[in-house]
């Protein structure tokens, strides 16, 4: 888990690493001005602001 400053920061490195990775990262909101990655292993503590896989954040119909 990385946090980071802003959301939009937050939402490049999981499109990025989900695509490079092949793996599902998720995006939430820690606090403010908190912004933090996970894979769905991790223990999440905040709202989630995406779910993104293979570059591309998943609709919230795909989301399990």
């Amino acid at each position: 888990m990385n946090s980071y400053k802003t959301v939009s920061q937050a939402t490049g490195v999981a499109r990025t690493l989900s695509r490079s990775a092949g793996c599902t990262i998720l995006v939430y909101q820690a606090g403010d001005n908190r912004f933090v990655t996970a894979r769905p292993s991790d223990a999440v503590s905040g709202l989630v602001i995406g779910i993104y896989q293979n570059g591309y954040k998943l609709q919230s119909a795909q989301r399990a």
